[in-house]
């Protein structure tokens, strides 16, 4: 018989004679566990640290489909969400706007859904910041487009009317408070907002003053007082154009007429 070739055991010893965990591959009946997705055991090892370090030292398990809500409350609580909703430290807002109010109802309604969705205090105290800050800011942004829309309808109604825009805009105010009564302008919102709004009821205004269905006695305390205080600037400013002849005077004593027909409507201007 010719003689067999022995072939001697692959050397997995290091020199020292340990074994060589750390290059020898996963062995064949392991691929389908945990374990397989690394391809020798050392990479298992490193791999199977860094896991305990995420899953920590409490051994926290995500519950399955099946769980119970104790179960659940259980898992949640040990991540770090407090055991009741009162249990949350929400961290006070700054510069929110004027007309978002959090009162303790609303703080108490948002804890409630972050412990019914298992939020831990970090989770909670960040959404909160960021969701009433988002909130903010949009009314923010609304009142800044709300005071853009309006002084760009001034100014092309000013370009439109000249010397009338004062005169035009006190009978549309008029003509709303004679049929809506004296809080009915606040229901139309700023009327310089919308042109065209304003430009319909100032003309509809100005037919009904013609008509003399609107008549100076109509005037509220707040225009009478607004039109003495535009007298008193004009007075004390005498580089206006009511003092000084040329482009804008015949306007300006136009206005000063109607300024003087709202304080003293008992004087023949």
């Amino acid at each position: 018989m010719p003689d067999e070739t022995v072939v001697p055991p692959a050397d997995t010893t290091t020199p020292e004679g340990d074994v060589d965990f750390e290059g020898t591959a996963i062995p064949e009946n392991y691929k389908g566990t945990w374990a397989g997705k690394y391809k020798t055991i050392g990479e298992a090892f490193k791999g199977g640290a860094e896991v305990e370090k995420l899953v920590g030292a409490k051994g926290v398990i995500i519950p399955g489909e099946k769980a119970t809500p104790e179960e659940w409350d259980k898992f949640h609580n040990t991540l770090g969400r407090p055991e009741k909703p009162e249990g949350y430290k929400l961290s006070p807002i700054e510069n929110l706007h004027p007309e978002l109010k959090i009162t303790p109802e609303v703080e108490g309604g948002f804890k409630a859904l972050a412990h019914k969705h298992g939020l831990t205090g970090k989770q909670a105290d960040g959404l909160y910041k960021e969701y009433f800050g988002m909130i903010s800011n949009s009314l923010t942004k609304r009142d800044e487009k709300s005071m853009a829309d309006k002084h760009a309808a001034e100014t092309a109604l000013r370009t439109e009317w000249g010397g009338e825009y004062d005169s035009n805009l006190n009978k549309a105010k008029r003509l709303i408070e004679k049929f809506g009564g004296a809080n009915a302008r606040e229901s139309f919102g700023e009327l310089g907002n919308n042109p065209q709004v304003l430009r319909t009821i100032a003309n509809i205004a100005k037919k009904f003053s013609e008509d003399g269905f609107i008549k100076g006695e109509n005037i509220t305390n707040s225009e009478v007082k607004e039109a003495q205080i535009k007298i008193t600037d004009i007075n004390l400013n005498k580089t206006h154009p009511f003092w000084v002849a040329g482009p804008g005077h015949a306007e300006a004593v136009q206005e000063m007429k109607r300024l003087m027909t709202i304080v003293h409507p008992e004087v023949e201007v």
